[in-house]
């Protein structure tokens, strides 16, 4: 049997803070049905940096124009390809996405969370939350439900 105790309930959709931008309050959608999470980018560029791969990419957030994040390259990860997505040429079922770590407050806890950049700007919420992200919040969610977090302030 779960042991439901030690999980909180969130909806479909729940608020956020971006550590990395200013602690922004914006929109996340949660997708159990996603192992990764996403977030809307734009002017994705790699570089070295130390002899090491950085990415430099401007956060996609409707009605602002964010200045450039820089974060160390996690990893490629594989997704299935959608219509408008870049294709390795390698592989026509799977596109190629960068993947970093930003710093998201969910329900007043800041947690390291891997996320590929994409642009999502066909996409109402910039940000989308895998289940990964989702056993790492100890979230549950009731898709019948909307904005159950209360806590958007963290420390950081």
């Amino acid at each position: 049997m779960l042991n439901v105790q030690a999980k909180n309930v969130f909806g479909l959709y729940e608020k956020v803070r971006l550590v990395e931008i200013d602690g922004l309050i914006i929109k996340a959608k949660l997708d159990t049905g996603a192992l990764t999470s996403s977030f809307g980018a734009t002017d994705i560029h790699f570089f070295d940096r130390d002899g090491k791969e950085w990415v430099r990419f401007k956060p996609q957030i409707e009605g602002r124009d964010s200045a450039f994040i820089e974060k160390p390259l996690i990893r490629h990860s594989k997704i299935k390809t959608r219509s408008d997505d870049l294709r390795d040429d390698e592989d026509k079922l799977h596109s190629k996405r960068p993947v970093v770590m930003l710093n998201i407050c969910f329900d007043g806890v800041v947690y390291p969370t891997e996320v590929n950049l994409t642009d999502r700007s066909r996409f109402i919420y910039p940000l989308l939350l895998g289940s990964s992200a989702l056993v790492q919040f100890k979230a549950m969610v009731d898709p019948s439900l909307k904005y159950q977090s209360t806590m958007t302030k963290c420390e950081f």
